[in-house]
Parts: C-alpha cells; sequence; structure tokens
C-alpha cells in the first residue's frame, strides 16, 4: 500500500456498541476494533448520530473534538447538518447529526407504529452527501471507502457520479460489502430527483431495477470491490432462489473477480463467557458445571420454581421474520414440548410470528419462555443458559448467533445454508439439517435432544469442541486488508 498507513473509512447506519438495530452493527463495530488492534491502516468510522448515539456517548463522558456545520443540496433543498468528530475507544469516529433525519423513534423504521419511513431515499442521500462533503471540510483524504447494506450503497455511487470529477476524491476506492442481499433499498422512480444526479443512470446497469430505484443495486453497480459475508452466501446468490433479481449481476461480478466471500467473526471482548458482564457467573470449558447452575437459575428467574436438569433447555435468539426458519420451527413447536424440553425465544418482528408464538407460550407455560422485544443482556443470557439454539433459517448470509453459542458451549441447530454451512460442523459442533422442512427440522432436533439426553459424554465432548473454534475477526480482517492492498495498486 502506499504510503505509510492507508486510511479507510467504514460507512454504516448502524456500529455497536453505539447503535444498534441487528448484527450489522456487530459486524462493522468489531471490525474497527480489530483493524484498530492490528495497526495495519488508519481506520475511522462514519454514521448519523441518532438518539442512542447521544446516550451511549453521554455514558461514557466523550467529549466531542470537533463539530462543523454546513449545508448540502438533497433534491431542490439546501439543508444544514453538522458532522462532529469524536474518539470513541481510540478510533475515530464521524457523526453526521441532523435531527429531522435521525433524532427518531426508531433507526429505520418507527418503533411505535412498525413502518418504514417515507423519506428513508432522503435520510440516506443526505447521510451519504453529508459524509463525503465533510471529508472535504475537515479536509480529511481517505484511500478507501468500505460501505456496508443497502443504506450505503449511494456512497460507491455517488464516488463515480457526483464526485467522479472532484481531485480531492481521486485516488479514492470503494469497497461494498453486503450483509444481506434480500434487503435492498428499493424506491420508487418518482423519488430520483432526490438523488441529484443526471437520468443516464437510471438504466439496467446503474440504479434501475424493474422500474425502481434499487441502492444495494448500486453498491454493487459502483463499487471496485464487493465482499459478501460467507463464502457458501457468495456461491448461493448467483442462482435464482437466493438472489432476489440480481443474481445476474452478481454472476458477472463473480466472473470478474470482484465478488469475494469472507466470513463474519466473533468480538470475543463481547461475547466470552468467562467474562461476560451480562452473566452472573462465569465459566470456561473446563468449568461447565457452572453453566449448568446457570441454567437452572435462569429457568427459576422465569417461574420455573424446581427446574429438572435432565431436561434440555432450547434457545433461540433472533428476528421473528420468514428468513429465519420460523415457519418451520412453529410447526414443531407442540411435538418438541412432548420430548419434554424448556423452550426460551427472543425476538421481535412480523405479527402473525409473534401472536402465534404468544399463543404457545400461553399453552406451554411455564416450560416456554417468550420475550418478544430486542434485548442485549437477554440475548447473552439466553445463550449461556441453553443447551442448544436453534437456527433453522431459509438462508442465512452469515449468521452470528451460532458464533456466539459455540463460544459459549451451547450446541447450535442449524440448517445447511450460507454461513451456518461454512461454521457449524455436524456430529463435532453441533446439528446440522438440510431440507427446508419441518420434518427435517424436527429430526434433527430430536437427534440432539436424544444425544443430551443419553450421552452426556459425547454432548459435553461436542461443547468443548465448540468452544475451542476460533471465529475471531483477525483471520477475515486480514483478508478485508488485502482487497484495500490490491485496490490501492491498481
Amino acid at each position: 500500500m502506499p504510503g505509510s498507513k492507508p486510511h479507510v473509512l467504514l460507512v454504516a447506519t448502524e456500529v455497536s456498541p453505539l447503535a444498534k438495530v441487528g448484527g450489522l452493527a456487530d459486524v462493522v463495530g468489531a471490525l474497527a476494533k480489530e483493524f484498530q488492534r492490528l495497526g495495519k491502516v488508519k481506520v475511522s468510522v462514519a454514521l448519523p448520530r441518532y438518539h442512542e448515539v447521544d446516550k451511549c456517548l453521554m455514558s461514557e463522558h466523550i467529549t466531542p473534538r470537533r463539530r462543523e456545520e454546513f449545508a448540502v443540496a438533497i433534491g431542490t433543498q439546501s439543508l444544514m447538518g453538522a458532522i462532529e468528530h469524536v474518539v470513541y475507544h481510540d478510533i475515530d469516529v464521524y457523526l453526521v447529526d441532523q435531527p429531522h433525519y435521525f433524532k427518531r423513534n426508531g433507526i429505520y423504521f418507527d418503533e411505535t407504529y412498525k413502518i418504514d419511513y417515507a423519506d428513508n431515499l432522503e435520510r440516506m442521500a443526505f447521510f451519504t452527501r453529508f459524509v463525503f462533503e465533510a471529508l472535504k471540510v475537515l479536509d480529511l483524504k481517505v484511500d478507501v471507502i468500505h460501505a456496508h447494506d443497502w443504506q450505503c450503497g449511494l456512497f460507491p455511487f455517488y464516488l463515480k457520479s457526483l464526485y467522479k470529477m472532484d481531485g480531492f476524491f481521486k485516488n479514492t476506492k470503494s469497497v461494498f460489502t453486503i450483509h444481506n442481499l434480500s434487503y435492498q433499498g428499493i424506491f420508487s422512480v418518482e423519488q430520483y430527483g432526490i438523488l441529484g444526479v443526471d437520468w443516464k443512470y437510471f438504466t439496467i446497469n446503474g440504479l434501475e431495477f424493474y422500474g425502481h430505484i434499487n441502492l444495494l443495486k448500486a453498491g454493487i453497480n459502483f463499487s471496485d470491490m464487493i465482499t459478501v459475508v460467507s463464502e457458501t452466501y457468495a456461491k448461493e446468490i448467483q442462482l435464482p432462489e437466493f438472489g432476489n433479481g440480481l443474481e445476474g449481476i452478481i454472476r458477472e461480478k463473480a466472473a470478474a473477480g470482484q465478488i469475494v466471500g469472507i466470513m463474519n467473526g466473533v468480538d470475543y471482548e463481547e461475547w466470552n463467557p468467562e467474562t461476560d458482564e451480562y452473566l452472573p457467573v462465569h465459566y470456561t470449558a473446563k468449568s461447565l458445571d457452572q453453566k449448568k447452575a446457570f441454567k437452572m437459575t435462569y429457568l427459576k428467574d422465569k417461574g420455573i420454581s424446581q427446574p429438572d436438569p435432565g431436561r434440555p433447555l432450547l434457545g433461540m435468539v433472533s428476528r421473528l421474520v420468514d428468513q429465519k426458519g420460523l415457519d418451520i420451527l412453529l410447526e414443531i413447536v407442540p411435538q418438541l414440548m412432548e420430548q419434554g424440553v424448556y423452550l426460551t425465544v427472543l425476538g421481535q418482528g412480523k405479527e402473525e410470528y409473534e401472536v402465534r408464538l404468544r399463543d404457545l407460550a400461553r399453552h406451554y407455560a411455564p416450560a416456554l419462555i417468550l420475550s418478544i422485544t430486542f434485548d442485549v443482556a437477554e440475548s447473552h443470557r439466553i445463550i449461556a443458559a441453553s443447551d442448544m439454539l436453534l437456527v433453522p433459517s431459509r438462508f442465512e448470509p452469515a449468521g452470528l448467533t451460532q458464533l456466539y453459542a459455540m463460544a459459549y458451549g451451547t450446541l447450535p441447530v442449524v440448517r445447511k445454508t450460507g454461513g451456518l454451512a461454512d461454521s457449524v460442523k455436524h456430529g463435532v459442533t453441533g446439528f446440522v439439517f438440510e431440507p427446508y422442512t419441518p420434518e427435517a427440522l424436527l429430526g434433527m432436533v430430536s437427534q440432539a435432544i436424544a444425544t443430551y439426553k443419553q450421552n452426556p459424554t459425547q454432548w459435553e465432548k461436542m461443547m468443548k469442541n465448540a468452544m475451542k473454534e476460533d471465529f475471531s475477526w483477525k483471520q477475515s480482517a486480514h483478508k478485508y486488508l488485502e482487497i484495500y492492498k490490491h485496490l490501492l495498486q491498481e
């Protein structure tokens, strides 16, 4: 790489622990920390300043180093905003402060009414334009802009359209990471004027997608390199079943060597049963009795006065959406409960699934524990207390919960797809089924239950195997560094 230390700017709409909705935040936050630890690049992060970000900075008494206010053009409007530079855990963070767009009851949608914000295209366009202009105002040259998911798909696009002739960005390259191809950021063509670009970009090789604007497609078409979050998923999205209408362009990019699968990792500072701040007791592979004891404590806390240690606890921590296999799981809950198990589910999402889970929880109380919410602390407790974690996804680009589970000696039961296929070894670190059917899921969970009850020696061996697995970010971070190096040598 030219120069002493190339500057990489990670841009995302959520970054843990500053603002988090799902796994995207965990990935970007952990990747930034790993880059900082390795010291091979200078890493900075840019994201919107939400209420959640304010709370996090206030709790840690973070003082801003610099704040600049200016306006950018969005469509026919000129809108004011501010860029605020803070240093969070030795990482430079640039916050886009625009209360109208970002100080809301939810990041992507209204948490009260569960509907997407009607002006999401405008919000993302503002965030993108403001970051580009802020870099100039701050005289902050970056070598690589690494954008994440559809919300940041305009970064590669604007770099090669609006800022193509801007000498400030002459040597800047872009990397675009797809975390989930099924979320694409599709908007009505009537909103095209918001983007502030020529109509020549509204083509099949640009932003056009069946007569609509597609921000994910913008990121794919205009970035210098595309990464996806597991090797298997990089292959799957070239097929109609997983490509969501973009499989053609994905195949073209793959053939040109512009798509790379890089498995997500785990931030073991946050996910470690030996030090987890959310657990009242800690344990290692050498003190698994502590894990068993915590399981009993957890069940008692949930209203089971005399829990049976011989009865396995099945956990699920997930968004309650079609992708996550809720349809096939709900079909088999009665058969699972008949086998003598406890089941705990944490998540929120599709109303149909929430209603059905509430009905099942009432019927099987107290053995079926349900928390319809998003709760970081509870997710840690469930993963630590459970004997097995259910991840029966229809598709799963990478998956993180199965990685967390293995670190805690909790054996995942997963479907053979995407990152689940790449990370869990059947009979060694977990249980893997393939057909997406209730019968296949029931058969594999039943096999896991039988192993737990009838062969405790094998079960403990698998637990220890799982806890030995190393999914730290170091290996994945080096792969990203190789991509940056390659781009900057072109």
